[in-house]
């Protein structure tokens, strides 16, 4: 009975959403745009006012191009944009890739990685996310974002070629052809139209001084955005069970884009409210006092705080007030980058990343997916942070293309910060650094969080990464891929993917291999202790996950870190009843990885300039054995990578003591 009214229930829902999704943007399919706008307009004389005006501000300006010019990769830059031209693409790991359809324009509708097509006639609400046929729809998706507008548009302002320009609009238009509203794979994601919105705006502000911009071109492009705003508005990705995640975010700076660039459309007053409002309450729902994100995952940590970042800016410029605990908290979101980002400048991969990204400014044909520190360049201009802008590595150009020159001036006059971030936990985010200098370990220790989105988590707790003289030794494995694969997309989330404890061949928290986007909270961490002086740093934690066994256990981890002689200690205990089968695994970088003759179960492991030692202290019937693993550094990319598997079998109470040493 209950699964019966459930199924009403969806159905009920379903035809409640197309109903009202139809009625409102099917509604203004036949209006002209002139009468979508505050003001009465005849003829072109609304497009002639939008051409002129100097208000509201955009980031961008051509006049302060020239000083910082010489921060950019003009041949790059150029490379990237004929790519482009030529309809070659290399997103989610498909390898640089020609998208033509047979008639030589773009297909907007075809995973172009495995050749599967979503059909463009159905509603939005039937397109199939996950078809079991090893086809992504993230790669529709993904295109269809545009995140390539802006190199085209660098690309212009660099060369004054008005090819670029005549791509912009040729690509805009064609997509506007081959995906009428609400119709087809492109409209099927509420946050993807958001983010397609965000890049049209950033082409626009690049090309719309062009010849190419003509004015029958922009009157179809701002309908289209102003389809895009009503048809985010009524589709908000709002949860209505718990906290609400990145999607939703994505919705509300789309709606401050919109609704701030485009005040002369009637409804721009309600989308910048919603938007505003939005972001307002969402940076205390979806952020904790410590500025760590609740999707668990750095990877969308970096999403959240580019959407966040954006938005708050574009915002400030043109006099959007933000609450002083908003912008605190905005600060320690960029403070938890500059804590988690390791000696080498690379970020963790706890939890689930999709490479996804709001805009796409520096970089885009190469960006490094595990690099964040862009996000610390602009932190350090808006908050006049010089530690951020020590730890930033320099000034990034996505900063100049957001704050432009005064944001060039401000990062002038920061002073120098000198030394490195030190040790630093975040209780109610869940993660804890150890470190000193180029030496660096970070523990996943993501406490119960009730209400927290838990797709993008994975069974990682008390796992950690590890970098020793500046290099990365022990690793997050990553994500790979999300439904394009089943069986991967679960061994990457998977305990014995992590480097933690498996006891009896269990998850460490319920993991239902068809559903892709849940994980069970039974693993949630318990910290003991935390203490740090001028000699050491300890941290001790358990996990809960395995008392639902027959027999429980309890996985309790203590790790010291000696800063003085560089080295880590961990021990794991294992208590409870009975016998049981215990594996504890170290995921290693792609590096040589042999065992020491002389020491056995004792690896060391090969870095560039350096090494690591892992060394079993407590050998008593255990087993080792190094294994062949995989890693995945990007999305949709993966390749083989060492794995080092300690195993001991009996009773409990048991435990395995580990030291960690490097050596040069």
């Amino acid at each position: 009975m209950t699964g019966t009214l459930r199924s009403v229930a969806g159905k009920g829902f379903y035809c409640w959403r197309k109903m009202r999704s139809k009625l409102a943007v099917e509604a203004i399919l036949g209006q002209e745009l002139r009468q979508l706008v505050e003001r009465t307009y005849e003829g072109p004389c609304f497009l002639t006012d939008f051409r002129k005006r100097t208000k509201p501000v955009f980031f961008i300006n051509k006049k302060n191009f020239e000083s910082f010019k010489a921060f950019l990769s003009p041949e790059n830059v150029i490379a990237d944009a004929e790519a482009i031209c030529a309809h070659e693409f290399d997103l989610l790991g498909s390898g640089r890739k020609k998208v033509d359809g047979p008639g030589g324009e773009i297909d907007w509708h075809t995973d172009f990685k495995t050749g599967a097509s979503w059909d463009p006639s159905l509603f939005y609400l039937d397109v199939p996310v996950n078809r079991g046929d090893g086809s992504d729809i993230k790669v529709p998706w993904e295109l269809s974002r545009f995140q390539h507008l802006p190199t085209l548009g660098k690309a212009y302002w660099l060369t004054g070629d008005e090819r670029y320009a005549r791509e912009f609009t040729a690509q805009a238009a064609g997509w506007l052809a081959a995906n009428p509203p609400l119709y087809g794979v492109n409209w099927g994601c509420p946050m993807d139209a958001a983010i397609r919105a965000v890049n049209w705006l950033w082409g626009y502000y690049f090309f719309k001084d062009s010849p190419a911009v003509t004015d029958e071109f922009l009157s179809a492009f701002l309908k289209s955005l102003f389809i895009h705003g009503r048809y985010i508005m009524v589709n908000l990705e709002r949860s209505m069970r718990g906290r609400s995640g990145n999607h939703y975010l994505a919705d509300l700076a789309g709606l401050v884009y919109l609704g701030v660039l485009l005040p002369e459309f009637k409804e721009a007053g309600r989308w910048r409210e919603c938007g505003v409002r939005g972001l307002i309450r969402e940076m205390e729902e979806q952020v904790h006092p410590d500025g760590v994100s609740h999707e668990g995952s750095t990877g969308y940590h970096r999403l959240v705080a580019e959407l966040f970042l954006s938005a708050t800016l574009l915002g400030l410029k043109n006099g959007i007030d933000f609450p002083a605990r908003y912008m605190k908290r905005l600060e320690k979101m960029v403070e938890f980058v500059l804590h988690y980002t390791s000696p080498g400048g690379t970020a963790p991969q706890f939890g689930d990343s999709d490479d996804g990204r709001l805009h796409i400014l520096a970089g885009y044909g190469n960006w490094d997916r595990r690099d964040h520190r862009h996000l610390l360049s602009t932190g350090a201009v808006l908050f006049k942070r010089p530690d951020f802008r020590q730890a930033a590595g320099g000034l990034h150009e996505e900063t100049l293309w957001l704050t432009g020159e005064e944001g060039l001036q401000q990062w002038k006059s920061l002073p120098a910060a000198p030394g490195c971030p030190s040790s630093r936990a975040f209780p109610h985010g869940g993660f804890y650094i150890l470190r000193k200098d180029d030496f660096y370990l970070i523990l996943d220790a993501l406490p119960a969080d009730p209400g927290a989105p838990p797709g993008h988590r994975h069974n990682s707790r008390l796992s950690f990464e590890l970098c020793a003289c500046g290099e990365p030794f022990i690793i997050d494995p990553g994500t790979y891929v999300y439904t394009a694969d089943k069986d991967m997309r679960n061994f990457f989330r998977s305990t014995a993917c992590h480097n933690t404890v498996v006891v009896d061949g269990v998850e460490q928290s319920r993991l239902e291999p068809d559903l892709l986007f849940r994980l069970g909270g039974e693993a949630a961490a318990r910290v003991n202790a935390w203490e740090e002086n001028e000699r050491y740093v300890f941290w001790d934690g358990e996990h809960a996950g395995y008392i639902r066994l027959p027999r429980p256990v309890i996985h309790r981890r203590r790790v010291w870190f000696d800063k003085k002689e560089r080295f880590w200690l961990l021990k794991d205990e294992l208590t409870g009843e009975g016998t049981h089968r215990y594996e504890l695994f170290f995921h290693f970088a792609s590096l040589a990885v042999r065992f020491c003759p002389d020491h056995p179960g004792a690896v060391a492991v090969e870095g560039e300039k350096a090494g690591l030692a892992v060394v079993p202290l407590r050998k008593e019937g255990l087993s080792a054995e190094i294994l062949p693993g995989r890693v995945s550094c990007r999305y949709g990319v993966k390749k083989e990578a060492p794995v080092l598997r300690y195993g001991k079998e009996g009773p409990a109470p048991l435990s395995f003591i580990t030291l960690l040493y490097p050596f040069r």
